[in-house]
């Protein structure tokens, strides 16, 4: 047995290493084609505006001497002493959440510290290298944004951008129920977010108000990517959904193993794993016989139906009898009279159209199912961040957007800067505040390859791409968005 696990254990290391070089020279070779592409795009502006040789030569030393500027800034090493705990906002079984600022150019952020070797003995590096792989994957308004990774001996980080407004869960809180149009854009802007995750190639797995964080507007950004699963499996027709009715009726008597299952062995290896948060798990994932994108929309209808009525439909004492609910969920789901009268019918069959068998399941065809639904008459999907969120108004959001422009430069010492950290972190759990405490940055920790790879540095492309068209007084808008 020792020798097959030494074995399985070189095996392990083979492959991490393997995948580590693969995904290096990669890098190394569109980088080589996105310098390539840039410097033939400044031949051809130049040889448009009609340059001299002398001005083609400067443009031509300009762009170079910017690529090694930029050179340098992404060789830059960082660890956790480039950065100043402001706050922590958060604590799980892993590691913490703070609010931090970047000491070079003062930018808040929102840094994720994990434990390596609890990640290792629970069995969570593949879940925690999913999340680092996706978020630096996505470059899109509907997911929190990733700006860097780094790891030393003992934790691994993520530095992600901040969201002030809380969680869904904290405004579900406060208000108990929200009104029919708050449920409306929320809803909008939730499945634009899926959306984003599943055009990436991933099912999302964890959806849940806690994983739905708000920004400073009001807007949603999914978060908490760690159960996500990258997957060639298309969403389940017609015949799988038909089997799945005629075992349905067994998946009872499975539903204890498999909530056993969720809570003591979480290898999530494909997509058979019982996996999620009780109360949002779609009863394909429970069944244990395969499942597919289709199950992220389910866990929507159970985030707006707790929206609307103010509780999640199949919530029980225990997650065993959760369980059995969702299996069972054509007996158990009901909308409660009070939820009824308050909301339009549309509504009512909107979340009628995710909480019910795959089969029949809006997101089929995406997001566009939900766009063409009566529900979503009038609204106008792409000027969704345009406006506020709901329970959100712009002087408060320009505020907190002020408050966090300020905190970039005032010193510690100002009277006013505890009071304004505690503005940005009012949204989050009060927690005791500690020194941030890690190492220099290393690339692994003792000769172990689980996290080899992990490093990560969002790219400026902005500033390349400007390098071109700012020589000649254009401006590349259109990559505005990644920084």
């Amino acid at each position: 047995m020792a020798s097959i696990s030494a074995q399985d254990a070189q095996k392990k290391k083979a492959e991490a290493t393997k995948a580590f070089l693969a995904a290096k020279y990669a890098k190394m070779k569109s980088d080589k084609e996105a310098k390539a592409a840039r410097r033939q795009k400044l031949e051809q502006r130049m040889e448009t505006v009609g340059l001299s040789e002398t001005e083609k030569t400067a443009a031509r030393g300009k762009l170079r001497a910017e690529e090694r500027e930029q050179m340098r800034e992404d060789r830059k090493r960082l660890s956790v002493r480039d950065f100043v705990s402001l706050s922590v906002v958060g604590k799980g079984a892993f590691g913490e959440v703070r609010l931090v600022r970047k000491k070079d150019d003062g930018q808040l952020l929102a840094l994720k510290a994990m434990v390596k070797d609890q990640m290792v003995v629970k069995n969570q590096v593949g879940h925690v290298r999913a999340e680092r792989d996706i978020l630096s994957e996505a470059n899109n308004p509907w997911l929190v944004k990733l700006q860097y990774s780094f790891q030393d001996d003992h934790h691994l980080y993520l530095i992600m951008e901040y969201m002030p407004g809380g969680d869904l869960m904290a405004l579900l809180m406060k208000e108990d129920v929200l009104t029919e149009a708050a449920t409306r854009v929320i809803a909008a802007e939730s499945c634009l977010a899926i959306q984003s995750v599943h055009d990436l190639g991933y099912v999302h797995r964890d959806l849940k108000p806690d994983n739905l964080l708000i920004d400073h507007f009001g807007h949603i950004k999914l978060t908490d990517l760690g159960l996500c699963k990258k997957t060639d499996v298309p969403d389940f027709g017609q015949a799988e959904a038909g089997a799945m009715k005629a075992t349905e009726g067994e998946a009872e008597d499975d539903a204890s193993g498999s909530a056993g299952t969720a809570k003591t062995h979480r290898s999530r290896a494909k997509l058979y794993s019982t996996v999620g948060t009780p109360d949002y798990i779609a009863p394909e994932v429970l069944s244990q016989r395969g499942y597919g994108k289709e199950c992220d929309w389910w866990s929507l209808g159970v985030i707006l139906f707790e929206c609307v009525a103010g509780y999640p439909p199949f919530y029980a004492d225990e997650p065993m009898q959760t369980c059995r609910k969702i299996v069972n969920w054509r007996q158990t789901f009901a909308f409660p009279d009070e939820a009824v009268k308050s909301v339009s019918p549309e509504c009512v069959d909107f979340i009628k159209k995710m909480v019910c068998d795959r089969s029949e399941r809006l997101g089929q065809n995406g997001v566009d199912d939900y766009k063409a639904h009566p529900f979503m008459s009038g609204l106008n999907w792409d000027t969704l961040r345009d406006d506020v969120g709901p329970y959100v108004d712009r002087a408060s959001g320009e505020r907190t957007q002020a408050v966090m422009d300020a905190l970039k430069t005032l010193p510690v010492t100002h009277p006013h800067f505890n009071a304004f950290v505690k503005e940005l972190t009012g949204k989050f759990d009060d927690f005791p505040h500690s020194p941030l405490e890690g190492g220099a940055r290393t690339h692994m920790a003792k000769g172990k390859t689980e996290f080899l790879g992990y490093t990560y540095k969002r790219s400026k492309d902005k500033g390349k791409k400007k390098s071109v068209d700012g020589l000649f007084g254009g401006d590349d808008d259109e990559d505005s968005d990644d920084e």
